[in-house]
């Protein structure tokens, strides 16, 4: 049963929209945040104070605003909150629906449901709160399930996404070897890393390193 819903939006008329349509489906307390940081907190409390969020309804893309922020998107925040509470149910709500970033969200992520915004966005997110609450099953919305079903989607897992994002801060092969050793990720010698990177290559027909992370964050598979 859910009493408690957090909606990680930074729109204000999406947010209202979002919680004037869930206080007509269910009596749950529901609370908003219009900034990761502030999310991640208030998830955080409520465990602290044993008074645990059931759901999260999260947006990938957030305003950066003036003030510096530790976690700027949806995807890290949804890491960092499935770290804290491994059980709380998440669903996305978003504009995007690339099908790499969809996929990956559910494969790499552990996400519970996807939405796209749009016409029948509302509608479609209380079916999946529905469905991924009382059936305990994944919800993926039409759009978004009509992107999956895509063919040749472009895919990469948790540990290509690590290399390529120590890559795209500057990290060399052999300082990401070193770092996978001190973090006991596996595999971690030089020569596994050079052979992930010359497969990613060829998968998404790049001819260098650089350009390989340029391809795959254009794609949103490492932001």
């Amino acid at each position: 049963m859910v009493t408690k819903v957090l909606i990680a939006e930074d729109e204000d008329s999406d947010n209202l929209g979002i919680v004037s349509k869930l206080q007509k489906f269910t009596n749950a307390h529901i609370d908003t945040a219009q900034f990761c940081d502030k999310a991640e907190i208030m998830i955080k409390r409520g465990l602290q104070e044993n008074l645990p969020y059931h759901l999260l309804i999260s947006d990938l893309s957030f305003i950066k605003g003036h003030k510096k922020h530790k976690i700027i998107d949806g995807k890290q925040l949804i890491n960092v909150v499935k770290q804290a509470q491994p059980e709380i149910k998440i669903i996305v709500f978003s504009q995007e629906n690339k099908p790499a970033i969809i996929k990956s969200l559910f494969e790499n992520y552990n996400i519970n449901g996807y939405v796209c915004k749009g016409l029948y966005g509302l509608q479609e997110l209380i079916k999946a709160i529905d469905t991924v609450i009382k059936n305990d099953i994944s919800y993926t919305c039409p759009v978004a399930k009509e992107a999956l079903h895509q063919n040749n989607i472009l895919q990469i897992n948790s540990y290509e996404v690590l290399i390529l994002q120590l890559l795209a801060k500057g990290y060399k092969q052999e300082e990401i070897s070193q770092h996978f050793i001190i973090n006991s990720i596996l595999p971690n010698s030089k020569r596994s890393i050079e052979d992930r990177l010359r497969k990613l290559r060829d998968e998404f027909n790049a001819k260098t390193n650089i350009e390989l992370v340029v391809i795959a964050n254009k794609l949103g598979l490492i932001s």
